[in-house]
């Protein structure tokens, strides 16, 4: 937002409201609903493709549901507003967000006929710090294979060599929900329609690599059937996008492949 915008209520005296369903903030941030902080996304999935323990491995924390692309809400309710202080008060007790960051409270409706923002900005002068020691503790990095004994062994290479690897026992091959942020990683908030062998996604080395078992697709993308699939960090778009090892290769070949900056 522009530093000169101006705080408080954005519409004329006359016109405003000191009652709102939300509170929203925009830019590269993030909100865990289980423990009352904002968070980098764009950090903490750097720290997660070089094999570092961060929001995504770490089983203590669940998003918020209104965690958007560079925007995200702490509050949010359909049928009773909260008051102007209730929000106020609601935003200083939430931890790191940044100084300077604008808050918005907001109110899901309008003035017919006037182009009026009825909505108050709130600016943050002093972080509410809290410090966190992020753990690899989320169950699925300390998985392995159960049906195939390739898929297995190169499980256990890739954390010899300093991957770390979340390891799947089913393997949907078409997804029908929305997924979070965290969704991609924890395999949160998705709907598994069928099952088709087992599968893994790994980190390391800024990179993120997924395979499956035997030639089964991965999560119902043909192009893994016969490949592990890996993209760099700021490259990834989508698994049929990434670069490709032939699963056919011996595991010390594709490890070598996969640790190469």
């Amino acid at each position: 937002m522009n530093k000169n915008i101006k705080l408080g209520h954005q519409a004329p005296r006359n016109w405003r409201i000191n009652k709102f369903n939300s509170i929203e903030l925009e830019g590269d941030v993030a909100y865990c609903t289980s423990h009352d902080f904002v968070y980098n996304p764009e950090i903490e999935e750097q720290k997660l493709y070089n094999a570092q323990p961060c929001y995504y491995t770490d089983k203590r924390f669940i998003d918020g549901k209104f965690n958007f692309f560079k925007e995200t809400k702490i509050h949010w309710t359909r049928f009773k507003d909260v008051s102007l202080k209730t929000c106020i008060r609601k935003t200083l007790n939430c931890k790191n967000i940044p100084v300077g960051t604008i808050v918005k409270f907001a109110k899901s409706w309008y003035y017919k006929g006037k182009n009026i923002d009825n909505s108050f900005l709130f600016k943050i002068k002093k972080e509410n710090k809290l410090d966190i020691k992020y753990e690899i503790s989320e169950p699925s990095f300390f998985n392995n294979f159960e049906t195939h004994s390739f898929s297995k062994k190169l499980t256990n290479k890739l954390r010899e060599n300093g991957f770390i690897v979340q390891v799947f026992n089913i393997n949907p091959n078409y997804i029908s929900s929305l997924i979070s942020t965290a969704g991609e990683y924890l395999n949160k908030n998705i709907e598994i329609t069928n099952e088709e062998g087992e599968y893994a996604i790994a980190y390391g080395y800024n990179k993120k690599i997924g395979f499956s078992s035997h030639k089964n697709s991965f999560r119902g993308y043909s192009n893994g059937c016969n490949n592990i699939l890996w993209d760099k960090f700021g490259e990834f778009n989508k698994w049929s996008q990434c670069n490709e090892i032939n699963k056919d290769l011996e595991i010390n070949e594709i490890i070598k492949i996969l640790k190469e900056k």
